[in-house]
Order: structure tokens, then sequence, then C-alpha cells
């Protein structure tokens, strides 16, 4: 993940981040601000490469007079208000419009991380059985230990009762010539 899946992401990020910046930095540069001069740029413009470009996407003009609303520079127009709200529905990035693009990359993390959950899953299973199959060759039975313990103890009983009619039987044997 760390080596491949997010650099990826990010730059993914980066391409929007320079398609949408660049798509609005036009649209606005097309019409006029209230003062009637013509649009600068909304966000800073990305890096040349575009590497960084999501990292660094910020707002340029802070006065929002600036914004060119107007398509012909007189008062009260907002035609280029339509031009810069249609950079929703233009190709920004990768032939994809903000919103889509930004949707396929959603859905991209949401796979891998569906992906890395299924595996995760499988892999405990794997365990799971791998530690029962090594408990089934050297494991001990409690069952099976508590059975040959009961054994043990019973065969004991029994020895000692050999021995305490051995002792009887000698004990009489000795005694009987004193009589």
């Amino acid at each position: 993940m760390r080596d491949q899946k997010i650099p990826a992401i990010l730059t993914q990020l980066d391409t929007l981040a320079a398609g949408l910046g660049t798509a609005l930095n036009t649209a606005n540069q097309a019409g006029y601000d209230l003062t009637g001069k013509p649009g600068g740029n909304i966000f800073v413009p990305a890096p040349g490469s575009g590497t960084g470009a999501a990292a660094s996407f910020t707002v340029q003009i802070t006065d929002p007079s600036l914004l060119a609303a107007s398509s012909d520079g007189s008062a009260g127009s907002n035609g280029n208000l339509a031009t810069i709200a249609g950079v929703h529905d233009q190709p920004v990035a990768g032939g994809n419009t903000p919103t889509d693009y930004y949707a396929n990359i959603v859905f991209g993390v949401g796979s891998e991380v569906s992906n890395g959950t299924a595996e995760l899953n499988a892999s405990q299973l794997v365990l799971g059985q791998l530690q029962d199959q090594r408990n089934s060759v050297s494991g001990v039975s409690l069952d099976e230990e508590a059975a040959n313990l009961m054994q043990y103890q019973r065969a004991y009983e029994a020895s000692a009762r050999v021995v305490s009619t051995i002792n009887s039987i000698l004990d009489t044997t000795i005694n009987l010539g004193k009589y």
C-alpha cells in the first residue's frame, strides 16, 4: 500500500487538483470583475509537472469582487458565472469531469479496502486452520488426560490393595507360630 497504491492515489489527486484549478482559472480569465478588469486566477497555478498540486491547492484571490462574473464588463452582467459553473461538466482530468474523476478515485480506494479486508479474513481463516492442525498433532487433549489420570488412580488403588493383602497374609503367617 505504502509504496505503490498511496503514491498512485496522490498522483490522481494531483491530476484532479491541477486540472480543476486550471479550468477554473481559465473560466475566470474569460470574464470581468466588478471594476471591469479582466479576471485573473482564482487558484494559485499548479506546478508545471503537476506533482504536489493537491498539496499546494490554494485560493489566490481573497476579495470576492475580483471574481470575474461579468461576461462583457458591464454592471449587472453575470454571464461568466455560467462559464465558471460549467467547469463542473467539463473534462478536466483524464477526460473526465471533476465529479467523475473524484468518484473513480474514491471507488478505487473503496475497492482496495474491500479487497484488503477480504484478504485479511482469508488469511485469518487459513491461520486458524493451521493452528487447529498443529494442535491436533501436538496438542494435549484434556479429556484424554483426565481419563488417563483416572486409570492411573485405579491402578494405584489396586496395587495398594495387593500390597495390603500381601502384608496381611505375611503378618498372619508370621504370627501363626506364636499361638
